[in-house]
């Protein structure tokens, strides 16, 4: 059996203001993203009004480059733990968006705030959704050349699916919105190259044990399934990597342009490897399948999401998608464009088009679409409602997300200024040595355990915090930058 590995997501959203009463055509939005920004945080429970914190779930919540409000889940061993942080960080969202329209209200001003699960905006602005895999370090370092053929032919199965404008006005869906962004395999700049692995050396862990491989060109997924099966498929190919097993023989002669294409095509995109043969991306993929299956893993949730993975590539081929049509993103995205193109009796080039893929993508309950699929069978679902809501506040109770969220909850409870990485807790005031925490399957620290029972018992309560600062200070450390 492959060793334990601990996998999280880094999610970045759109964030805009909607006008809440009848405008002309072309009025600008009410509120410029950065005010949007402001309002988002604004009048929010004292726990969410840095910027920059983390949360008593083991997870962080930030304001990336862009204005974009990111979330990161905590630090997870299983699958299922990884889909319920990622849900909670869209309720936590969501919850936050829901007041600010409300305080914007009881101002007068006549906005609403929206919070969108997608990758790119009106502009062409790409944000993304970063992949977070445990590795070896010598994995990282020399990372087998059919890795980047798995991931580039990856969005058949994981795309989210987007309409696309040409120049000359026509509209055409693609089944990656964030393929065609992507502009190298490896580079250590997620913002100008775009890159579809980063190599920043940031393990947050013991470096000589640990180094963590960011993928970073994948779609953000609003269906759930398919958000699991991602990261599943990902961690066998990882495991099989670290057994001993190879993709060499898969590798592309260029992995950005199969990407590209993949994105626009799907499944039946021709890719032309580098020994001067060529394959569909559905090929490639069952070839990649065909090696993983079978094995054992160590992290929960691998054996359904390779299960999804043949079931979906079966139904690629036969071309009767009917038996996943609830489970991957870019099926159940189509489908809902396609019925409203069918029920309103209009044709794909429909601007109001554009209005229901920005529903599919909405956080809120009202807005969005995705919590009424779900009810409606239309959308399958990986998370069951009550572990999303409990990893809202509880972190999981097998990583060091536990040991951290239990600090962070004493903290914020009691109203102390303390400073926190994932690698570190630090109590500032009264000041208190550093607290290292390397080991991210530690889930239990005696030291951090005994400071908790100090903070709770011993000192002080400061309910609602004394002052900015501390909250200011609290989620920075060596994670100032975003993912």
């Amino acid at each position: 059996m492959a060793a334990p590995r601990i996998v999280g997501l880094e999610t970045e959203y759109g964030l805009v203001a909607a006008h809440t009463e009848s405008v002309p055509p072309g009025t600008p939005n009410p509120l410029t993203t950065a005010e949007a920004i402001a309002e988002l945080y604004r009048g929010t429970p004292q726990a969410y009004r840095s910027r920059n914190r983390f949360l008593p779930n083991g997870g962080r919540l930030y304001v990336d480059l862009g204005s974009h409000p990111e979330y990161a889940t905590a630090e997870c061993r299983s699958i299922p733990d990884v889909v319920a942080q990622d849900r909670a960080g869209e309720a936590i969202l969501r919850g936050m968006a829901e007041r600010a329209t409300i305080a914007l209200a009881e101002r007068g001003v006549p906005a609403r705030i929206h919070v969108l699960k997608n990758n790119r905006d009106a502009a062409g602005h790409s944000f993304g959704c970063h992949e977070n895999y445990l590795v070896r370090p010598e994995t990282a370092a020399e990372l087998d050349p059919g890795f980047a053929a798995f991931l580039a032919t990856r969005p058949l199965l994981t795309g989210g699916g987007a309409l696309v404008t040409d120049p000359d006005g026509t509209r055409r869906w693609t089944f990656s919105a964030r393929a065609p962004m992507i502009l190298r395999v490896l580079s250590p700049d997620p913002t100008r190259e775009r890159p579809m692995v980063l190599t920043r050396a940031e393990p947050h862990a013991d470096a000589s044990r640990h180094a963590r491989l960011q993928v970073t060109h994948g779609d953000s997924n609003v269906t759930d399934t398919t958000t699991a099966l991602k990261l599943g498929l990902t961690v066998a190919v990882l495991d099989l990597l670290e057994d001993g097993g190879s993709l060499a023989d898969l590798a592309l002669g260029d992995a950005v342009a199969a990407l590209h294409a993949v994105g626009r095509e799907g499944a039946g995109a021709v890719v032309d490897l580098a020994d001067g043969r060529r394959m569909t991306a559905r090929d490639l993929q069952e070839a990649v399948l065909e090696r993983v299956e079978g094995r054992e893993h160590a992290v929960g949730g691998v054996a359904e999401a390779l299960g999804l993975t043949r079931r979906a590539l079966d139904a690629l081929r036969s071309g009767d998608t009917a038996p996943v049509a609830t489970e991957l993103d870019h099926l159940v995205k189509h489908a809902v464009l396609a019925g409203y193109v069918t029920h309103a009796g209009t044709s794909w080039d429909d601007p109001r088009l554009a209005r229901v893929e920005l529903a599919f993508h909405d956080l809120s309950a009202r807005h969005g679409l995705a919590d009424r699929l779900r009810a409606a069978g239309a959308m399958a679902s990986a998370a069951e409602p009550g572990a999303v809501a409990a990893a809202v506040t509880v972190p999981p109770s097998d990583t060091r997300a536990a040991v951290r969220g239990a600090f962070v909850a004493a903290v914020e409870e009691t109203g102390q200024q303390a400073s926190v990485s994932w690698a570190h807790v630090r109590l500032d005031s009264p000041p208190r040595p550093q607290l290292d925490l390397p080991d991210p399957f530690a889930a239990h620290d005696d030291a951090v355990a005994a400071l908790v029972e100090e903070i709770r018992t011993s000192l002080p309560h400061h309910p609602g915090g004394r002052s900015g600062l501390g909250w200011l200070r609290h989620g920075l450390g060596d994670l100032e930058r975003g993912g």
